[in-house]
């Protein structure tokens, strides 16, 4: 058998030699070690207090991609301690993953878990055909290689994000300002160690003693510096923690005041302008002008509504809740009926290319044409110079699932979580050329998670995006 590490660590080197993003790191570390192992298919999950998600997968799990994971299971409690498990998927697994598992013939799982001070951060799996192997010690150790890697280079960032784990950097100044201590998590929070911050100045800034600054590290994380003197000396003690999270909150609150604005002003302007242009030139009109300032009053009236629906429903948990009555329902009807009350301008084209049959799925069919609206409205947004937009539908053993494709900018592997953050876009400032306030696929993760299904978003080769919403299957209990 191959060297399990040496196989790993090749496939990061290769990696992150050509340049590519941590996401994209990330994907090729998890293939790499799949490969390593000789697994079927592998994912990883991040956690925040609670739960968590899948947030990467090989091309044989992606169907988990974005699934939700319950980290109070009492097998992910057995990964704290940084061990490597061998896993019988019919007795081991939480009950909802082992279904879709055994129905995908994969019996047995591997799981390590990525554990920063103590605190299980994230898990990597791998799953396998054959039930009675067991891991050698060489696929192990590349399990657990992994999981330390798997950080570095984890592109999620914020409450779900592996950064949260981390306790306070704490740093002593001598009396020239210089480094005389720095603790683990000042590492892990600057990525500078302690050989080159010793006897050194700070590599960013300081506040005057009892006051405090915000500051951005040259990777765009944000942290909270505090400084005080350290009593019976001339020496300074620096604490810092990842604020990062704090910061975007307030940013998005300013952001979302601007853009809100600007979106419902736009269309409140053009009502005005062809209320008025009716009642100032009626009898000037042609009977065909009236009826376009009509059409085109009733559109902007629809896109307002939207806007004002998507404000109320961000605050209002219990009419989420309402929308959401899990019954069985055929997916393909609903999914034509909301088609056909779509309008894709152009120069975009919808193409629905629908299988004839499909087994009933369980959720809400109301909720699907808010969810296809929203994710078709995304797709047109982001395919500025036009193109098809291809909804398509299938199902597995334990799901029915219907995706959403488009040949737009794409998204980086990185940004896939925060997309489905409150008030986030891909442009960051309040003339942002998309437009939009960034609460559509927030919205959207709300309701299908509410249905006990989930949504992902992959990149589409060779350009643009998939979107995938998967639902439970009603004949499968």
């Amino acid at each position: 058998m191959a060297d399990e590490c040496a196989a790993l660590l090749t496939a990061l080197v290769t990696a992150t030699r050509q340049d590519r993003s941590p996401g994209e790191v990330l994907a090729e570390l998890l293939a790499g070690l799949v490969a390593a192992v000789g697994a079927e298919s592998g994912s990883i999950a991040v956690y925040d207090d609670s739960t968590g998600r899948v947030v990467a997968a090989t091309p044989g799990s992606a169907w988990a991609l974005g699934r939700p994971v319950d980290r109070s299971a009492p097998v992910f409690q057995r990964l704290v301690g940084g061990d490597c498990l061998d896993l019988d998927v019919a007795t081991e697994v939480p009950a909802d993953l082992a279904d879709q598992l055994l129905a995908r013939g994969l019996c047995r799982a591997a799981a390590v878990g990525i554990v920063v001070h103590g605190r299980l951060a994230g898990t990597i799996q791998v799953y396998f055909r054959d039930l009675g192997g067991r891991l050698s010690q060489s696929a192990r150790d590349a399990m657990r290689i992994a999981a330390r890697l798997a950080d570095r280079f984890s592109p999620i960032r914020g409450d779900v994000g592996l950064a949260a784990a981390l306790a306070d950097g704490l740093a002593v100044l001598d009396a020239h300002g210089l480094v005389r201590a720095w603790n683990p998590a000042a590492q892990l929070l600057t990525g500078i160690a302690p050989a080159a911050a010793l006897g050194r100045p700070m590599p960013f800034p300081v506040p005057e003693v009892g006051q405090g600054l915000e500051h951005e590290l040259p990777n765009g994380q944000w942290i909270q510096v505090l400084s005080a003197e350290l009593a019976g000396s001339d020496e300074r003690v620096v604490t810092f923690r990842d604020s990062t999270q704090v910061h975007r909150r307030e940013q998005a609150k300013d952001l979302f005041v601007a853009t809100a604005s600007h979106e419902l002003r736009t269309p409140v302007t053009v009502i005005r302008g062809f209320a008025e242009t009716l009642d100032l030139r009626w009898e000037r009109l042609t009977e065909p002008e009236r009826r376009e300032a009509v059409r085109k009053l009733r559109d902007q009236a629809e896109r307002l509504a939207v806007l004002i629906d998507r404000l109320l429903l961000v605050g209002d948990q219990e009419r989420v809740d309402a929308l959401l009555s899990p019954i069985e329902f055929d997916l393909l009807t609903a999914l034509r009926t909301a088609a056909d009350k779509l309008g894709v301008d152009e120069p975009h084209r919808l193409v629905v290319d629908l299988p004839p049959a499909l087994p009933a799925a369980l959720g809400d069919e109301g909720s699907v044409r808010t969810v296809l609206s929203e994710l078709v409205r995304n797709a047109r947004k982001y395919s500025p110079d036009g193109g098809e937009i291809t909804v398509t539908a299938g199902a597995d053993e334990r799901t029915v699932y219907f995706r959403v494709a488009d040949h737009g900018v794409g998204l980086p592997p990185e940004d896939v979580e925060h997309a489905f953050e409150r008030f986030w876009q891909a442009e960051g400032t309040d003339r942002r050329r998309f437009g939009g306030v960034g609460l559509g696929l927030y919205l959207v993760r709300r309701m299908v998670e509410g249905q006990h299904g989930w949504v992902s978003l992959r990149r589409r080769i060779p350009d643009g995006t998939v979107a995938e919403v998967r639902l439970p299957r009603a004949d499968v209990t």
